[in-house]
């Protein structure tokens, strides 16, 4: 009975003592963020996940494929921020080859989340929201990639494709630069879509090295 009681003593300091530590990085962040931050600026990502880096390293080619501009989509990059909640929308165009075909892709993700300041000379961001990807081949016939990156042509709708359009997440490192933000971020595709939101476990089984690395430089307007 006694060590029942003392693993429920134990158990109800460490919920404290991690409240505590929450509490005493969120609210300092808050207090010390502006009230409202709209950034925009162009972005790039490198069109090759981690896993592809490690396999490219290997083999001794990464230099070729960073000199590849084919390995890039350029885009851009809008960012509202209230307090620490944050929204972000991202904006992507490039190549996407698949099998034998090339196509146009065009990717629009956009997240919410929150963003840190730290110390006023970085912000750190992590948000979650859908991703849409559209390819368009040689003859100008578009396709939506639906959760298994198979192509849709028969979504009717904005809200259609927004209940099956797959859930990413996005993780960012800013450096304030005065009025301009230097930044990474990296993108992480899942199999979770909103139409079937029951499916939670989805969030948590991607391949964390199937992401791609992308940088940002933004201008913060106020």
């Amino acid at each position: 009975m006694t060590g029942k009681l003392a693993k429920k003593g134990y158990n109800m300091k460490r919920k404290f003592l991690v409240t505590l530590l929450v509490v005493c990085v969120l609210l300092p962040a808050a207090l010390s963020a502006a009230i409202v931050d709209l950034s925009l600026g162009a972005t790039a990502q490198y069109n090759r996940t981690l896993g592809e880096i490690q396999d490219d390293i290997d083999a001794d080619v990464m230099g070729d494929k960073l000199g590849d501009f084919k390995n890039y989509t350029i885009g851009a990059d809008v960012r509202v921020k209230l307090l620490i909640a944050e929204v972000d929308v991202v904006g992507t165009f490039g190549e996407r080859v698949v099998g034998s075909d090339t196509y146009t892709e065009i990717s629009a993700l956009t997240t919410a989340g929150i963003s840190l300041d730290l110390l006023g000379f970085a912000r750190l961001g992590f948000g979650m929201g859908p991703r849409y990807q559209v390819l368009i081949d040689e003859n100008g016939e578009a396709q939506i990639l639906d959760d298994t990156g198979t192509g849709v042509t028969s979504w009717e709708n904005f809200g259609e494709t927004f209940i099956n359009s797959p859930v990413a997440y996005r993780a960012t490192v800013d450096f304030n630069l005065g009025s301009l933000m230097l930044g990474l971020n990296y993108t992480l595709d899942t199999q979770y879509t909103f139409k079937n939101y029951q499916e939670v476990d989805k969030l948590f089984k991607s391949d964390t090295n199937g992401g791609k690395f992308g940088v940002s430089l933004l201008f913060s307007l106020f």
